[in-house]
């Protein structure tokens, strides 16, 4: 129990009673007491009743004056704190917010992001219709466990947590997650790279091996809707297919997985291709392209779906990597 300083005179206290809120507790030099000794749960879920004493208005206080009839009293009702996230939710929920904040933490790591506006998205475990996707008011390098936001997958909010997040955000990522069930996970970034491709005639080019794994498996959206709407997100899943990479043009990315760890891994691999393309193009060579049945060789062998998944070298480095560079993603 503690308590901090309410105006002048009084205090208020901050108090967690199981079940009750009988007990009384003065603070100096002002005092308060529980309102009712009701049980909590007649009360509002998120907020408790204490009453303010207090002197009148322009009375001075005097040492050692008595609590009574000269005292004011008002009846104030203050948040209930939230019990922390983790205890809200069960152990696998709480491991795989530990991996999103992680991944969210490497993409700022490795990526040059676009401020508050880019975000990791991924399914609750036995939960397919709930997402958890990063807050709108903080940047990739800040997202921990704990603040990532939980919806449906109709946009609706499903723990408060203290966050939300922006419409944009939750509709891209809802759309998508229930345009396509088998889709786990899904990243959307606005690299300097990615959006460079994404403003070039033919996207992609299959120049490198990166950029091969994606050979005739991506989708293309025009600049034409605003798809930070629910309508302009659902017409964005839908010409997503059966694609797992789709270039919004003038825009940026969006590259989805069987799994979060799939979801990351395919997202480096786009972003190393952009970056040699756009690498190539700007040094005015010729650029060399490998024949067509060559680069479908290559998709078939290194961009299979699947093939990534929790368990993969890349994976596990890449959350010992984030558990040296910011271990407080585990908040």
């Amino acid at each position: 129990m503690s308590a901090r300083p309410l105006g002048a005179f009084g205090t208020m206290i901050r108090t967690g009673l199981p079940g009750y809120a009988g007990a009384e507790t003065w603070g100096k030099p002002g005092a308060a007491k529980i309102a009712s000794a009701r049980p909590a749960a007649a009360w509002s879920e998120r907020s408790i009743r204490i009453m303010i004493t207090s002197p009148p208005a322009g009375r001075e206080r005097t040492m050692g004056r008595k609590r009574g009839h000269h005292m004011k009293r008002d009846v104030v009702e203050i948040a209930r704190p939230e019990r922390p996230v983790r205890e809200r939710i069960n152990a696998e929920e709480w491991r795989l917010r530990c991996e999103l904040a992680a991944a969210h933490r490497l993409v700022a790591h490795f990526v040059f992001v676009d401020m508050t506006y880019n975000h990791i998205s991924v399914r609750v475990p036995g939960e397919p219709d709930h997402l958890l996707v990063k807050a709108d008011n903080v940047f990739m390098e800040q997202v921990t466990a704990s603040n990532l936001v939980k919806y449906d997958l109709d946009g609706n909010l499903v723990m408060d947590s203290g966050h939300k997040a922006s419409p944009a955000a939750y509709n891209l990522h809802a759309a998508v997650l229930k345009a396509r069930p088998d889709i786990v996970a899904a990243v959307h970034t606005h690299s300097p790279a990615n959006l460079a491709v994404s403003a070039q005639k033919g996207g992609l080019r299959p120049i490198t091996q990166q950029a091969m794994r994606f050979y005739n498996r991506i989708a293309y959206y025009p600049n034409e809707v605003d798809d930070t709407t629910r309508e302009g997100a659902d017409k964005l899943a839908a010409a997503l297919g059966d694609k797992w990479v789709m270039i919004l043009e003038n825009h940026g990315a969006l590259v989805c997985g069987t799994s979060l760890a799939e979801a990351y891994i395919y997202h480096h691999f786009f972003e190393l291709a952009c970056r040699a393309q756009v690498g190539a193009l700007a040094g005015g060579a010729e650029v060399i392209t490998p024949a067509p049945e060559v680069c479908e060789e290559r998709a078939r062998k290194f961009g299979r779906i699947g093939q990534y998944d929790h368990g993969s070298r890349d994976w596990v480095a890449s959350m010992a990597l984030a558990e040296k560079l910011s271990p407080d993603y585990r908040e």
